[in-house]
């Protein structure tokens, strides 16, 4: 796969290096890695100050949802792996809280932060323009309703799977800073790039 530095060519562990520092939340991500209290159970708190440091404005309204459905979070959180039926009905107690898949997949990142990356337009967007070359500034995948199963495996397996091997070929130690680095890439071509097109080729490096 081809990575970037602007719109040079350069290696995936470049590509994270370069990207990241330019990542930027409005709450730090300090609170976020805190909060998903990875040596035991998620608290209320915990989800609370999750939903405020994943979006605010969206979040908020969640939080009295998620904390419905806490014990399932966290069975789904001690398990030591997850297969088909136990994703598929860890997904029902989501699609309850939300039907858009962003919000279903912020649920599945609180519980397992290693096995679900988090999904949203800006990484959707960094996806597309890394794999097809080509740049959709408001990515149908990261703004549809699920309402079964299979359409939110079919929406998230494609990028799920290509984050994992950006996290392999970087030979990055932590994941989230892979997370960073398609979010600033993804939200770059969104502000340089009115209309939706190819991605720029860039010279070998």
């Amino acid at each position: 796969m081809t990575y970037y530095k602007l719109y040079a060519r350069c290696s995936a562990q470049e590509f994270v290096e370069f990207w990241q520092q330019f990542y930027r939340s409005k709450i730090p991500d300090e609170v976020y890695q805190a909060n998903l209290n990875l040596r035991g159970d998620l608290s209320e708190e915990n989800i609370s100050l999750l939903w405020r440091w994943k979006n605010e404005r969206y979040g908020l309204p969640l939080i009295e949802a998620t904390k419905a459905i806490l014990s399932d979070i966290n069975a789904f959180r001690r398990l030591a792996h997850v297969d088909g039926p136990e994703e598929r009905d860890f997904w029902q107690k989501a699609s309850r809280v939300s039907p858009w898949i962003v919000w279903q997949v912020f649920l599945f990142h609180m519980a397992r932060p290693q096995d679900y990356p988090i999904f949203d337009q800006h990484v959707m967007r960094a996806f597309w323009a890394l794999t097809q070359g080509y740049i959709y500034r408001r990515p149908k995948e990261a703004r549809v309703l699920c309402l079964k199963y299979e359409h939110f495996c079919s929406s998230y397996s494609g990028y799920r799977g290509f984050f994992f091997k950006l996290v392999s070929e970087a030979s990055s130690p932590e994941p989230k800073a892979v997370d960073r680095a398609l979010w600033a890439f993804g939200r770059h071509l969104k502000r340089l790039h009115r209309v939706d097109g190819p991605l720029p080729l860039g010279e070998d490096r």
